[in-house]
């Protein structure tokens, strides 16, 4: 065989290798969006044991305004914290996700309630990205999270 045949043999080995790790990557994806659900799950029957196992041992979470929240303990204790708020309640819905290896990342839309000072139902939307890792066994867990609140749906155009 010419040396162009054993490089056309190469390209197209390489080639397939990449489209199964892009259907890999995509099937990870949905693993990691459904992970997330499940999270979301958990957190809205406030299952604090079952929300922390989603969280790497050194995890770090990041809202507007606050220090960092490092580490499975200091994130129980600020979880014990929210969860003292009146009727408070938390969800989550991923609406995009990248995977490459063992790390991935979804972009997501939060939306919390709780009872404010006055006595009124509050509600705040946020929007999230976080950041996950492949475990050795298989699972995701979350090694980011950081969310800023989602800008007020814009006004309809008059017209």
């Amino acid at each position: 065989m010419r040396k162009g045949g054993y490089l056309a043999i190469v390209a197209a080995l390489a080639l397939a290798g990449c489209a199964n790790r892009e259907i890999d990557n995509a099937k990870e994806a949905e693993r990691l969006m459904q992970t997330s659900r499940d999270w979301s799950k958990a957190a809205a029957a406030n299952d604090m044991d079952e929300v922390l196992k989603y969280f790497t041992d050194d995890a770090v979470m990041l809202q507007e305004g606050q220090p960092p929240v490092r580490g499975r303990e200091a994130l129980r204790a600020y979880l014990a914290e929210a969860s003292k708020v009146p009727d408070f309640g938390i969800s989550w819905e991923p609406i995009e996700a990248k995977v490459s290896g063992d790390m991935g990342y979804l972009l997501e839309r939060t939306q919390m309630n709780f009872v404010g000072p006055q006595g009124q139902r509050v509600t705040q939307n946020f929007q999230a990205v976080t950041i996950w890792r492949k475990q050795p066994d298989g699972s995701w867990k979350n090694v980011v999270d950081a969310s800023i609140p989602a800008a007020p749906a814009a006004a309809p155009a008059a017209g």
